[in-house]
């Protein structure tokens, strides 16, 4: 088994397959488990749902059943080599042999052509004694089943000693509904554990359900308009009947989007398993671009954001709390920490908790249209929620938060992010004097993204280090290159300091141009880091040495945005937009349209 999943995860699917994959005793080419049953206790399992109570309610009597059948021990009868796979037939055969051997007395169990009545007192649900409790012959394949993965999740032992009152020769004095609420909660505890919450649970039921109505479930389904249909059909459903989690479009776009990464990629690592033909005609363009897909999406893991806010690094200030709110979006990472205007926080702890729409992968520009609409009519919402929390009327509330939603507004957007980045960039330039200064190396990541390979080429000549030394021709990452020896570093650091007192080089290249570029930038820039009184600090020298690989990877992924923009932040979207939210919006909070 391909082991992608999350630790507890994988523990719950492994126990699983050991039931579901296991073959056939008999050698045949079957599963022990038929597929459909497999399919039946895997939703019971996964979903945690009222028919998992219903199984374990009914594995329990089946287990008083096998005990019965097998002389007092129940894992006699369930592997019993007379049941070389989990089918009707093997259970009413081995039972009728039971029978014949006289461990099926008259007042335990009766068979009949379809399955078994079990008739004791204790056996019988609450109130209908006199009626016994059935199980049919086609329900035992998948009780087994059931019984089989909590000897694999929980240990033969600890099962055993849950089923201990009913497994007894004599009749049981404690009812099988009680030793099932002990083995269902045993069951739950363990999941909890590994498994989502049945919160997360139930979201992805819904998200399953609204998808399948738009055609085969796959990643391909999820699109922009998937997305705002998603919440505008939540937005428009009974208050009793709404699934939390789902009210804010953010909220609903990044489920969505996650949703999408998680069936991608079991899309993905299933064309790994997908068996091919021994021929010479291997078709592989579905494995590949599944894993393209999948590989090509899922990079960088780690938001910028993180690197920036994590020590040494977050002792410059490189992005204010505004600057970051907006990048929040996009970009994911920590929340900058504030709950004022943003209905939708919680205090991020670990990177597990990115709150990017794309949840800790690299944002897919194809949904840039929905980014968008986040940033927009998210922060309408937000809004919306902050004025109805001060006692304002729905509709007022509504109107308020709306009114800045005019035709340039995504466009007022695309410029917002515009400028973040040249903020950042001139930061990143006034950086480059301060690193040039003290001869950091680290120098060499931001002058290759600022000024490309050509620049550092420069530098490295100066030093009379080879290019190939530091990967030069590959886009520059000297400090990745584990056989740049000291020497080596020593040079560079020394070419350096001497490019920072000539203010760049003679010839008048890519990097004197970079250094001209630099020094215009840094009185620009006032914040923390950048302050004249802080270039004699070692502790924001090492901060800023700290902060080149997020620096870049921010203007990165900013310019790869940027590019995409113009296709999507017309006035055209936002007219069509518009109303679809407005109608949401009073949908949701229950507001009367003013005629605006």
């Amino acid at each position: 088994m391909i082991d992608y999943l999350p630790h507890g995860a994988q523990e719950v699917a492994d126990a699983m397959a050991a039931t579901f994959e296991r073959e056939d005793l008999a050698g045949s080419q079957l599963r022990w488990c038929p597929e459909r049953d497999a399919i039946a206790v895997r939703r019971w399992i996964v979903d945690r749902s009222r028919d998992l109570g219903g199984g374990i309610r009914r594995v329990v009597r089946f287990a008083r059943l096998a005990a019965i059948a097998g002389g007092g021990d129940h894992l006699r009868f369930l592997y019993d080599s007379r049941i070389p796979s989990l089918r009707a037939p093997y259970f009413k055969a081995t039972l009728l042999a039971a029978r014949a051997c006289g461990r099926l007395s008259q007042g335990q169990a009766m068979l009949s052509p379809t399955g078994v009545t079990l008739i004791e007192p204790c056996m019988c649900p609450a109130g209908r004694e006199k009626s016994g409790f059935v199980i049919d012959f086609a329900q035992m394949p998948r009780l087994a089943a059931l019984l089989d993965i909590l000897h694999n999740a929980l240990g033969y032992a600890v099962v055993a000693d849950i089923l201990e009152p009913i497994l007894v020769r004599d009749t049981p004095h404690v009812h099988a509904d009680e030793v099932a609420r002990v083995l269902h909660a045993k069951l739950n505890g363990w999941l909890s554990d590994r498994l989502d919450s049945p919160h997360y649970i139930r979201q992805g039921q819904t998200m399953r359900a609204f998808l399948a109505g738009r055609g085969p479930l796959a990643p391909e389904v999820i699109d922009n308009e998937a997305i705002l249909s998603f919440w505008i059909s939540i937005s428009a459903a009974p208050e009793d009947s709404r699934i939390e989690g789902f009210r804010l479009f953010t909220s609903a776009a990044r489920a969505m989007l996650r949703y999408r990464c998680a069936l991608r990629d079991q899309a993905a690592y299933g064309a790994i398993g997908a068996p091919l033909a021994l021929d010479d005609n291997l078709d592989h363009d579905g494995c590949e671009t599944a894993l393209g897909m999948s590989s090509e999406l899922a990079r960088p893991r780690a938001s910028p954001l993180w690197g920036l806010a994590t020590h040494p690094a977050s002792a410059v200030k490189w992005l204010t709390k505004r600057e970051r709110l907006k990048l929040l979006n996009y970009l994911g990472g920590p929340h900058p920490g504030s709950k004022d205007g943003d209905p939708d926080w919680e205090r991020q702890d670990s990177k597990d908790d990115d709150r990017g729409l794309a949840g800790g992968e690299r944002f897919d520009l194809r949904f840039v249209r929905t980014l968008l609409r986040a940033d927009v009519f998210g922060t309408a919402q937000a809004g919306i929620v902050a004025g109805m929390r001060k006692r304002i009327p729905a509709a007022v509330a509504i109107a308020e938060a709306m009114a800045p939603a005019t035709d340039d507004a995504y466009e007022a957007c695309a410029s917002a992010y515009a400028r973040v980045r040249e903020q950042l960039r001139m930061e990143a330039l006034a950086a480059l004097v301060v690193l040039f200064e003290h001869g950091a190396i680290e120098a060499l990541v931001l002058v290759g993204h600022l000024a490309g390979r050509d620049a550092v080429r420069e530098v490295l000549q100066l030093a009379r280090v080879e290019p190939s030394d530091a990967d030069a021709a590959n886009g520059v990452d000297a400090l990745q290159q584990c056989d740049l020896s000291t020497e080596r570093r020593q040079a560079i650091a020394s070419a350096l300091r001497s490019i920072a007192r000539e203010r760049g080089s003679a010839d008048g290249g890519s990097l004197s141009a970079l250094l001209a570029q630099a020094h215009a930038a840094r009185p620009q820039v006032n914040r923390i880091g950048f302050r004249p009184e802080d270039r004699a600090d070692p502790s924001l020298l090492a901060a800023l040495q700290g902060s080149v690989h997020a620096v870049a990877d921010a203007l990165a992924e900013l310019d790869r945005l940027l590019s995409a923009f113009p296709q999507a932040a017309h006035a055209d979207a936002v007219s069509a937009d518009r109303p679809r939210f407005g109608a949401a919006f009073r949908d949701a909070y229950g507001a009367v349209p003013t005629g605006d």
